[in-house]
């Protein structure tokens, strides 16, 4: 899989232009002089054109109409305990969409970037580089597994899988667990965590990066992009608390078992990344760097109106 140049008018379709890794997709992908047309389904930002997945025939037009040498799929249902409760929404959205999109790109000689994730796993032997076994626990976890499975068969070398993690970071809606954890603590509330689930924070901004610079070389196949730690919730939780000058006290852990999920979660989870770190040494940023890289963005002039203040 070699790499390539960027050729002058080149084309992306960002399927979920207005979420958190797909809206930094498209700042990126404009800082590099790409065209790149991006989608929404229920929260419309300005730029972004209507895209109802769902709607087969009529999502596989829309995307066949721009005619794009690369699409970028971050799009799906990504709530866990809400797949868990509605199997069928949750394969829906995390496969039969893709990859129906996934076809008409192929059909187009298109290149298709599909979004996954660590819950593939069973989290009893993690952190997990890209060969190992997959074992999900939950529907969300299983749709996405069998998407990789589908996407690896019917595209070949026009598809790649990236999988993430915790993915965190400023970003136009605000929904992500940094955000959720500024707000709890700014009102002096406490925050309960899973206390025995270890994963790994990834920088939204930073997965938008390295994601773009991997379709820029033509790379297909299955690559984990996170950042470089593996830690548990309440870690994590702690570090952001630091980071935006709050009370990591008030940040509580109690074991999964305990906080009533409706779907199992991987404990010891997390994704090693070989294959990233011979590529792109050192793209993916540490956690305390990424958290200054937040605050900074938080506050920079050119980004006020599109990110959104977190509290």
């Amino acid at each position: 899989m070699a790499g390539a140049s960027q050729p002058d008018g080149r084309r992306a379709f960002v399927v979920g232009g207005s979420g958190q890794i797909g809206g930094w997709l498209m700042r990126e992908l404009a800082a590099r002089g790409v065209s790149a047309v991006g989608t929404y389904a229920s929260t419309p930002f300005q730029g972004l054109v209507a895209l109802q997945a769902a709607q087969l025939e009529a999502a596989a037009c829309e995307l066949r109409a721009h005619r794009p040498d690369v699409v970028y799929y971050p799009a799906g249902f990504t709530w866990v305990d809400g797949c868990e409760r509605d199997p069928e929404r949750a394969y829906s959205a995390n496969l039969h969409e893709p990859l129906n999109l996934a076809r008409a790109a192929r059909d187009l000689g298109a290149r298709f970037i599909y979004f996954s994730t660590d819950y593939v796993f069973d989290g009893i032997r993690g952190p997990y580089a890209e060969d190992a076994p997959t074992n999900p626990l939950s529907v969300y976890g299983k749709a996405k597994r069998d998407a990789e499975l589908a996407i690896a068969e019917e595209l070949g070398p026009l598809g790649l899988v990236v999988r993430t993690s915790w993915v965190f970071g400023p970003e136009r809606q605000g929904k992500n667990f940094a955000y959720q954890l500024v707000r709890t603590l700014s009102s002096g509330q406490e925050l309960v965590c899973p206390g025995d689930q270890i994963s790994s924070p990834s920088y939204g901004p930073d997965v938008a990066h390295a994601v773009v610079e991997l379709a820029e070389r033509n790379l297909a196949g299955l690559i984990h992009v996170v950042g470089p730690e593996v830690m548990d919730r309440v870690g994590f939780a702690q570090a952001i608390a630091q980071a935006f000058a709050l009370d990591p006290g008030l940040i509580r852990g109690k074991p999964t078992a305990e906080l009533g999920q409706g779907a199992p979660r991987p404990l010891n989870g997390g994704l090693l990344t070989p294959r990233l770190d011979s590529l792109l040494p050192g793209i993916m940023r540490p956690l305390q760097a990424s958290l200054a890289d937040f605050q900074a963005k938080l506050h920079d002039p050119q980004l006020a109106g599109w990110v959104k203040p977190v509290n």
